[in-house]
């Protein structure tokens, strides 16, 4: 129990590296403070604590604190988070927003990739093309596609027939071999298909957009959207809406995010910008490329959208059932945790107070967790159920125990393991000296090298 009432590993990390001491102090101190308050706790949940206490707090904290100093720089009055991501970040905000007394409003949008994505389609470019064939490891299955494009067999069974794939149509679910590639980039080129998608989306588009409308994306209001980020999908898709209606704001749609990968989706004079790393500017940092440890980090605690329908009058998200009972109690002590060290941090610290260094800080946290994660953490988080495609119908543990062999097998791409996260895996495997092996491996200069041309993804 004493044990606990020292600083953890994160708040050492914080007070550490926070330039200025006082506030390193201040900062480190809350999230201690809340961390041991007297709560009954299930066993297992001290690492839960751990991690929302000392890790999601000050990240959401600093993240959005960022993101509001940049709208109220900018002349924006309005931020929308996108779920589900952004919802927990839209908790934090009003926390902020109400303390810090700032002339700006938060607001939630209920949408996803599938709720988004189909109902933009016009015509298979670059853009249409990646999301509507993007699989892990290159895989990617007819049936998944006709579920991405709203189509059954029946329906592209002729477009399979003629573009030299019929052999799929008898098992849609067999992933598309990659010499069949050139014959699925060039069915999706083919006009007929295209007016065929357009005619099915059509009434999904109308909904959508009316759904935007309704919560006042198009009142003249200046605003911006805020997720996670790492492609900019759904701002892309966003903007794709807008434009097919007619609606698109001139000076194009602003994202800010937590982080951006390398290969973003950029919708015409869009711009997106990030807090934690942008890797169009700079080397990708593979002890930060786990994305699915943010998302674990800040889920929500509901489904995901699927769509939308009018119901008396109003539009109203269509939404999926919540992937997991067992994690909702944990997504709540994160949501709770998060909203309090943003309420307690901003009633000591003034909004003009920023410091760059909590971007580096951000980053130290993070990686800690991500590289390094405690036993007790890795056993708790690796069991965390997610999806690897956009209609979640492939749950799996997200880092199931790992041993030498099985590390290998994944390693030379032999055995592809969905999303997995690595460090947890080999942690749960007792493989504790080869997580470190890993990790020095992360640092070098190969491994963009060693996706392309070994796991060939």
């Amino acid at each position: 129990m004493f044990d606990a009432w020292g600083p953890s590993r994160y708040e050492t990390i914080m007070y550490g590296n926070i330039r200025e001491k006082t506030m390193a102090a201040r900062l480190s101190g809350i999230s201690r403070a809340i961390r041991i308050s007297h709560e009954p706790r299930l066993p297992g949940q001290s690492a839960v604590f751990d991690v929302a206490c000392g890790l999601a707090g000050p990240l959401v904290y600093f993240y959005v604190w960022w993101l509001l100093r940049f709208a109220m720089e900018k002349g924006i009055r309005r931020i929308y988070f996108l779920a589900r991501d952004g919802h927990i970040f839209m908790k934090a905000a009003h926390e902020l927003i109400s303390v810090w007394k700032l002339d700006i409003e938060a607001r939630y949008l209920y949408c996803s990739r599938e709720s988004l994505l189909l109902p933009s389609y016009e015509n298979t470019g670059d853009f249409e093309h990646h999301w509507i064939t993007w699989g892990y490891a290159s895989s990617i299955s007819i049936a998944e596609i006709c579920r991405r494009l709203g189509l059954t067999i029946e329906e592209i069974r002729p477009f399979l027939a003629n573009g030299g794939l019929s052999s799929y149509a008898s098992c849609p679910e067999r992933p598309i071999a990659r010499e069949d590639r050139p014959n699925l980039n060039g069915l999706l080129k083919d006009e007929s298909l295209a007016r065929l998608i357009r005619e099915k989306g059509e009434p999904l588009f109308e909904t959508a957009l009316s759904y935007l409308e309704q919560e006042k994306l198009f009142d003249g209001v200046p605003y911006l959207i805020a997720d996670t980020g790492w492609r900019g999908t759904s701002q892309y898709a966003l903007s794709a809406l807008m434009h097919k209606g007619g609606r698109r704001p001139p000076g194009g749609l602003t994202g800010n995010y937590l982080g951006l990968n390398r290969d973003v989706h950029r919708f015409g004079n869009d711009s997106l910008h990030a807090y934690l790393f942008d890797w169009r500017f700079t080397p990708r940092d593979y002890r930060l490329y786990y994305f699915i440890c943010f998302e674990m980090l800040f889920s929500a605690d509901h489904g995901r959208t699927f769509g939308y329908q009018e119901l008396d009058g109003v539009i109203v998200p269509l939404l999926a059932d919540f992937p997991a009972e067992q994690i909702k109690s944990l997504t709540a002590i994160h949501h709770q945790k998060v909203s309090e060290y943003a309420r307690m941090a901003a009633e000591g610290i003034p909004f003009g107070a920023f410091d760059d260094s909590f971007a580096e800080v951000s980053r130290m946290l993070s990686r800690a967790f991500i590289c390094s994660p405690t036993a007790e953490e890795a056993e708790v988080y690796g069991e965390w159920p997610i999806a690897s495609e956009m209609g979640e119908g492939d749950f799996q543990a997200m880092a199931p125990p790992m041993g030498f062999c099985r590390f290998v097998s994944c390693a030379i791409g032999s055995d592809r393991i969905r999303g997995f996260w690595p460090q947890a895996s080999l942690v749960r495997g007792n493989q504790s000296l080869l997580c470190r092996v890993y990790n020095r491996f992360l640092d070098l200069a190969v491994l963009d090298w060693y996706r392309r041309w070994v796991l060939r993804y």
